[in-house]
């Protein structure tokens, strides 16, 4: 065991801006490691900690570290401290949202203990909660109060960001936005407020598209369409949603996307939206934001092929510091609809049924998954995840619900495309990689262009449903 390495521990109690903390370190280059959790509590007990952990990385944020800054003070000397405040209401607003009775009774005992030990209680009560925060702190400035190098007060949720904490580590600061990760009323958006704007959009486009069909057909595609809907209808939709000459197909086109925009703007008026190629945003600008959607419309496409049934897919996401936090997918014509909340289930919902979990399928050691297995993909859907024009948010979401054993390298996406299957992917424990740098994808580049990526069968622990750590700072 090397205790003499020093390190960087964010000592500050949980929704104080943790996570936000947590990326700034990871910019800044440190191996970071936010919410280690506990299996076993004894206050001034490092043993309660995963020491192999902390010898392996370099900072670490949140949940158990603020409970042994003390006794990690002595064992990891020169390290430094961040002790992460916020203003009272807030935070008593954001632990009262987030520590109620229901996520008490999924806690460990370990993790009731930690909380007995800091608040006296384990479900909120604003009394205790206010006692234990002004202990906390009060306690952790009085240890450090003759040691003004080595312990920073960082009030992230106020504003305060990389001029303060560069300063402190001896870090130059870099040219990307402070994170502002966890931000309460944005990880409060409710997913299904956003299924239902794709599903509002979708069926609006398919109402506005038989309005304007002939009779239905009989070609080819009969029997996978909605009942009524034949190759007719194809040849016509197809003018409306690769944007076809018509004045009164472009006005109907819109209908779609405008219901987009204006239900997402709804949710939370100060999130920008970036809706496909047509976005006329410079990215001096989009590189100072830490939140925006990325939203990709079936009307969006300037492909000419005639497969409706392959491209007709709204993709929504939302992207937090350049990672995507929440996603939906939805195929209007299939009546398919996928989403998910980063850290929670992965849900598919098909026609009038019951939303289904797809994110419990667990691989086998040829890497196959069991749904596959019991239930092979249908020769419907390999033909047409063959098809180079095949939608990709689509032919990823299926990758996750187990119904495409492999996905093909994508060689070339736009983050449009795969930022809301990313999200449903990373619920279902896999990882959108880059082909040829190994990392996971990322969003809010300055040409919005992927470049070829696969992906990962590995399981991402801390993405995947049942993780203790909190949803929002």
């Amino acid at each position: 065991m090397n205790s003499s390495q020093s390190k960087v521990f964010g000592i500050g109690l949980s929704k104080t801006g943790t996570t936000s903390l947590a990326r700034a370190l990871e910019i800044l280059g440190y191996n970071t490691r936010d919410y280690l959790g506990v299996t076993r509590y004894s206050p001034g007990d490092l043993t309660s900690i995963d020491l192999d952990e902390v010898n392996a990385n370099d900072a670490f944020t949140d949940t158990p570290i603020p409970s042994f800054y003390r006794e990690l003070d002595k064992m990891y000397p020169g390290s430094k401290f961040i002790l992460t405040v916020r203003d009272m209401d807030g935070w008593l607003k954001s632990c009262k949202k987030q520590f109620t009775q229901k996520l008490a009774d999924k806690q460990n005992e370990a993790n009731i203990n930690l909380f007995m030990d800091l608040y006296g209680c384990f479900v909120f009560d604003e009394e205790k909660f206010i006692a234990g925060y002004k202990r906390f702190v009060s306690g952790a400035l009085l240890y450090f109060k003759d040691r003004p190098d080595d312990l920073q007060v960082l009030d992230v949720t106020g504003g305060e960001g990389w001029d303060k904490l560069c300063s402190f580590l001896g870090t130059s600061v870099p040219d990307a936005p402070f994170p502002r990760a966890n931000v309460t009323r944005i990880r409060w958006i409710n997913i299904n407020d956003v299924v239902t704007i794709a599903l509002l959009a979708g069926e609006e486009a398919l109402q506005q598209h038989s309005k304007h069909r002939s009779n239905p057909g009989t070609g080819s595609n009969q029997g996978i369409w909605p009942s009524g809907i034949g190759k007719p209808f194809m040849e016509k939709a197809r003018h409306l949603i690769y944007g076809g000459t018509s004045g009164l197909h472009r006005a109907l086109a819109k209908k779609a996307r405008k219901i987009i925009l204006k239900g997402l703007g709804e949710l939370n008026a100060r999130i920008p939206i970036v809706a496909g190629e047509n976005h006329g945003v410079s990215y001096s600008e989009r590189s100072t934001w830490n939140h925006l959607w990325l939203v990709d419309f079936p009307v969006a496409s300037n492909n000419e092929h005639e497969n409706l049934y392959a491209d007709f897919v709204i993709s929504i996401a939302l992207i937090e510091d350049s990672r995507p936090i929440l996603g939906v997918v939805y195929a209007p014509v299939l009546d398919k609809v996928y989403y998910a909340t980063v850290g929670e289930d992965a849900f598919m919902v098909e026609h009038d049924n019951a939303p289904v979990s797809i994110s419990r399928h667990k691989e086998n050691d040829t890497g196959v998954s069991p749904t596959m297995e019991s239930n092979p993909p249908s020769s419907e859907i390999n033909q047409i995840a063959n098809q180079t024009s095949f939608n990709k948010a689509l032919t990823m979401c299926m990758v996750a619900e187990g119904k495409l054993e492999v996905a093909p390298i994508m060689e070339r996406t736009m983050e449009w495309q795969t930022a809301g299957a990313h999200v449903i992917l990373n619920s279902c424990g896999k990882k959108v990689i880059i082909t040829n740098t190994g990392e996971e994808l990322t969003y809010n580049k300055e040409r919005f262009e992927n470049g070829p990526i696969f992906i990962s069968r590995h399981h991402i622990g801390e993405y995947l449903p049942g993780s203790n750590k909190d949803s929002a700072e």
